[in-house]
């Protein structure tokens, strides 16, 4: 049987689309993100956040920066079903923007590295040499003094930690708008219940905190 030239066209073409649909389903063909030429996919820079792209995904940053889908989601108020494969372009918000994580990714990693850089105050102190003719003697080793974290204020931060740490009440209110009924909420919640940005809310704020350092 003789098969007609436009049969033929819509079998081949739904066979070739079929394909391509089959492949986004099993998360195999992905059409975001951008290549090379050599064909290797565009991927942010480990050392510098800021090379991040809005058409990149949440797999991207996740892989990249060996950081827990979860905390980017916490972070940033984003809901749970919330696909790893989504662009970050495509969840902007109020609570969250390309710049925002950004900027989050650069505090994340200036405190990882200031907590993981030795200095006086957190190296052991040598312990004494044994003498050849004191077979009984014991070393006891001196405690470590570890370095606490940076004072940065992140989605889990409350007003009353502010306070704590020399912002004035009146800075905090004059920043908001308005006045805070219970110290002890998170700042994120109170920005996001009230219609506020947090990542701009955040910003004003770690400033009258790096005033106090």
């Amino acid at each position: 049987m003789k098969i007609k030239p436009i049969v033929y066209g819509i079998l081949v073409l739904s066979v070739f689309f079929g394909i391509i649909l089959g492949f986004q389903v099993l998360g195999v063909w992905s059409t975001s993100g951008k290549f090379k030429p050599n064909g290797e996919a565009i991927q942010p820079s480990v050392s510098d956040p800021a090379t991040i792209k809005g058409w990149m995904t949440l797999e991207q940053i996740v892989t990249t920066y060996g950081i827990p889908l979860s905390d980017i989601l916490t972070e940033f108020n984003l809901p749970d079903t919330t696909l790893i494969s989504t662009p970050l372009k495509d969840l902007e918000s109020d609570t969250f923007d390309t710049n925002a994580l950004i900027e989050w990714l650069q505090n994340r990693t200036t405190a990882e590295n200031i907590s993981a850089t030795p200095t006086e105050e957190n190296l052991t102190t040598p312990a004494p040499i044994l003498e050849a003719t004191d077979p009984i003697a014991e070393v006891t080793p001196s405690a470590t003094v570890h370095v606490g974290p940076e004072r940065t204020i992140t989605g889990k931060t409350t007003f009353q930690e502010l306070l704590d740490w020399g912002v004035p009440m009146e800075s905090i209110q004059t920043i908001l708008g308005s006045s805070i009924a219970d110290n002890g909420l998170i700042i994120k919640d109170y920005a996001t219940s009230n219609g506020l940005a947090f990542s701009d809310v955040k910003a004003k704020l770690q400033l009258e905190v790096d005033k106090t350092k």
